[in-house]
């Protein structure tokens, strides 16, 4: 896959802190982190997009900040899009996968796209984006006890739909492709 990777300034981290906080504050929060503290990961995903779409489409570009729980994170050329950013503790690797939780199906986007954040190293990876239509489509679902692999079994309220990152389409022809819808 055509991935888009970089590291992450420390100022986007402390950047995305600083909204998880906000957001805390504001709506709480979906899921208790219990092994971390690392919840601001989707904003690091979030701020990391919006610079790199900034850079790469003449589409203007919206990110919606304000009462963002349940909406679209973006606007983008008129096509709303749902941000979705997990962690990890290496590097992106052949036959990986990227979720939503069950809740985020009925979230009213046109699209997801899809960032790995390596912890370690503090490099995002920008994986793709595809239709929601085409990830309900084709995503798996995992109900909670369903084992997703052998290091992942699915928590009662975690249960997510799934699907594999070769489904994606590449960042720079996803983005070429909102102008098209």
């Amino acid at each position: 896959m055509d991935f888009i990777i970089g590291d992450v300034p420390e100022e986007f981290i402390n950047e995305a802190i600083r909204i998880r906080e906000e957001r805390d504050g504001l709506y709480g929060n979906i899921f208790t982190e219990k092994c971390s503290d690392l919840r601001w990961v989707g904003e690091i995903g979030e701020i990391c997009l919006n610079k790199w779409l900034r850079l790469n489409t003449s589409l203007p570009v919206e990110w919606i900040l304000e009462e963002a729980a349940g909406k679209a994170d973006f606007i983008v050329g008129g096509s709303s899009i749902g941000m979705k950013t997990v962690k990890r503790g290496g590097p992106v690797k052949a036959g990986y996968t990227a979720q939503i939780t069950a809740k985020h199906a009925t979230e009213p986007v046109d699209h997801f796209f899809f960032a790995s954040y390596e912890v370690p190293r503090k490099r995002l990876w920008l994986l793709g984006g595809i239709a929601k239509s085409n990830f309900m489509q084709g995503a798996t679902y995992y109900g909670a006890g369903d084992e997703v692999h052998k290091h992942y079994i699915v928590r009662e309220g975690h249960e997510i739909y799934n699907i594999e990152i070769e489904k994606l389409i590449p960042p720079r022809l996803w983005v070429s492709s909102l102008g098209s819808s």
